[in-house]
């Protein structure tokens, strides 16, 4: 387990919490009340999917997937084999 839990509040904005998980290179972060209980998880697909026009999923993507956490070759040519099959 991480000793340090990375969370967000449910009330807010997309653009701090997508900063935040390319800060921590996170791919999913749970979404809290002010109450500090369980609401939900939010994942970068999540982001995606709200299809922001301000570049906030690019940023959270380029954060999250640094240079330092890229896939080795072979796991980036069975990425592109899967992705050529579709």
């Amino acid at each position: 387990m991480s000793p340090d839990v990375c969370y967000c509040f449910e009330d807010q904005e997309l653009d701090d919490v997508a900063a935040n998980m390319a800060d921590v290179k996170v791919h999913r972060l749970p979404v809290v009340n002010r109450d500090k209980r369980l609401v939900g998880i939010v994942s970068l697909v999540d982001i995606a999917l709200a299809n922001d026009p301000t570049g906030v999923v690019t940023s959270a993507l380029c954060g999250v997937f640094s240079a330092a956490h890229r896939p080795r070759q072979r796991g980036a040519a069975l990425f592109r084999a899967r992705e050529n099959a579709l």
